[in-house]
């Protein structure tokens, strides 16, 4: 890994334990986000490079994001970016999918399209983030289900048609601890009731997302592509 770089997308909490993790071992990232204040607050204490992007849904903004590094060795990307709409299907209105589905999945595009390349050059990885409720279905979830399901079909997508250059993998995660969850988490009746819902019996932890994905974008996982990693505390197989 030496002399290349993984770019981390955002400064949310599991964006922000990534970006920790490698610090502690030396992998070199740039990290970028929206909120200039909380990424220099980040690389002040990581020591990780940074620029700002102030619209993901933007070509012109994700390409003057990433302008600094283009003559870098990328070996990794990962999107931590992402949303949560919650509405009944009746509620919901176009603006709702079209929003969530650019945020979600056309920022990655755009980010993917600009670094294809790069990373094609250095056998990189690429980790999407998708949602258990693909694939299990709750209410309310229209509007997230049907953007983390294109991530999910981009995933494998791109997995055959980049193959054997970069690697492209999605971790599906329950609720975890996270800036979007937090309204949820805050409501004391509710949290009691989360944890029940899955095997582990807890809600997830920004590291348990960081660590798989910094798994996902290391060379230990070469013969790992094309794949949607549930990190769910076993949600997807529990019925209750």
């Amino acid at each position: 890994m030496s002399g290349k770089t993984i770019i981390v997308g955002a400064t949310g909490y599991t964006g922000s334990a990534l970006a920790r993790s490698f610090a502690k071992d030396n992998i070199q990232c740039h990290l970028i986000a929206r909120n200039e204040e909380e990424l220099k607050k980040l690389t002040s204490e990581t020591k990780h490079d940074y620029s700002v992007c102030s619209d993901v849904t933007n070509e012109q903004s994700v390409e003057e994001s990433l302008k600094d590094i283009q003559n870098e060795k990328i070996s990794g990307f990962i999107y931590c970016v992402g949303s949560i709409v919650l509405k009944s299907f009746q509620t919901t209105k176009q603006e709702d999918f079209i929003n969530t589905f650019n945020l979600n999945v056309t920022g990655a595009i755009h980010f993917i399209k600009r670094l294809q390349k790069q990373l094609a050059e250095n056998n990189g990885a690429i980790v999407l983030f998708s949602t258990v409720a693909v694939n299990r279905g709750f209410n309310m979830h229209s509007v997230i289900s049907t953007a983390k399901g294109a991530i999910q079909g981009l995933t494998t997508s791109l997995a055959a048609e980049f193959a054997p250059k970069i690697r492209v993998n999605c971790i599906a995660p329950s609720i975890t601890q996270s800036k979007m969850a937090k309204p949820i988490l805050d409501n004391a009746r509710i949290a009691e009731q989360i944890p029940l819902k899955h095997a582990m019996k807890r809600v997830g932890k920004p590291e348990d997302l960081a660590e798989t994905a910094k798994f996902l974008l290391l060379p230990n996982s070469s013969w790992i592509t094309g794949q949607v990693i549930h990190v769910d505390g076993g949600k997807i197989n529990l019925e209750t």
